[in-house]
């Protein structure tokens, strides 16, 4: 009954705001266009011609504008990159002319492509939406903080990019060990929080895996567990259920290193520390050290 009583007062609300501005008209697709794929990449390349990005009066409507980006999203999952992204590049060239409206914009898509956990989220969508707030001189430097910290997380330890060496230690040691000294073909780092139930479904699953065992007294892999939040008693008091075939440690601000949005988080390192998975699963990474294996032979 709630849900339902919200979702009345949400319609409602976003009625009482269309009727304060001019409502969103999608483009016309020219009749000549047939194709679904066709269609669908000049639907997206016009998408904002005709919606008035730059009106303040939409400030005070801004469900209005949430809608008609919910809408674009939509349509992205049917396009091209290319379209995608150029379509992006021009809305926030008209978004750019002020700084609120920016803002606006760039708020509506945090919730839907970054900070989200719906079908939309893509960080390769919502990062020109940080850097034109990091660049714009009409956002002043306060307001430009949580954009800033954003950038050093979406542009640190991404698919193909050497990861960023870090400190960790064992538990109750205080010497410290760094992750670029470990050697093995492939490292498996795996940022994990006990209390968190993923976590811990996700660590008893990697625990089990005959094929992980196998690698790991094969030689050809190294599985990192980390806690991301330094060593507390609440961890060390767990530190005792993780598999002795795996180096366990913790490390401290592994915020400022990792994307915790999502936990657990798993990275395939190869020899070299790049990245060959990000934010992937035990089933990729089996499929992966399986093909690695097969055409080594």
């Amino acid at each position: 009954m709630l849900i339902v009583c919200a979702f009345v007062g949400f319609c409602a609300l976003l009625k009482a705001q269309d009727a304060s501005v001019a409502p969103y008209q999608l483009p016309d697709i020219p009749d000549s266009l047939t194709t679904p794929d066709v269609r669908s990449e000049y639907l997206i390349t016009h998408y904002w011609d005709n919606f008035e990005v730059e009106n303040r009066a939409y400030l005070d409507a801004p469900l209005v504008v949430e809608q008609a980006f919910v809408d674009f999203m939509s349509i992205m999952r049917l396009t091209s990159r290319d379209c995608t992204m150029n379509s992006i590049d021009r809305l926030l060239e008209r978004a750019s002319s002020d700084g609120d409206i920016l803002l606006m914009y760039a708020d509506i898509a945090d919730k839907y492509l970054y900070s989200g956990q719906g079908p939309f989220v893509s960080e390769e969508a919502y990062l020109p939406f940080v850097n034109a707030v990091i660049e714009s001189k009409k956002v002043d430097k306060l307001r430009k903080l949580r954009y800033e910290y954003q950038y050093d997380v979406l542009t640190k330890n991404q698919l193909g990019m050497k990861m960023t060496d870090f400190e960790y230690k064992l538990p109750g040691e205080k010497k410290m060990y760094r992750l670029k000294k470990l050697k093995s073909p492939f490292i498996l780092v795996y940022i994990n929080d006990p209390d968190c139930d993923d976590c811990s479904l996700t660590t008893l699953r990697l625990s089990v895996s005959q094929a992980l065992l196998k690698e790991i007294r094969e030689g050809r892999l190294t599985i990192l567990s980390v806690y991301p939040d330094g060593e507390t008693e609440e961890w060390l008091a767990g530190v005792g259920e993780y598999p002795k075939e795996w180096i366990v440690a913790s490390m401290e601000n592994g915020d400022r290193y990792f994307d915790l949005r999502i936990m657990p988080a798993m990275y395939l390192l190869d020899k070299d520390k790049k990245i060959i998975l990000r934010n992937t699963s035990l089933e990729e990474v089996e499929q992966t050290l399986s093909k690695e294996e097969n055409s080594t032979k």
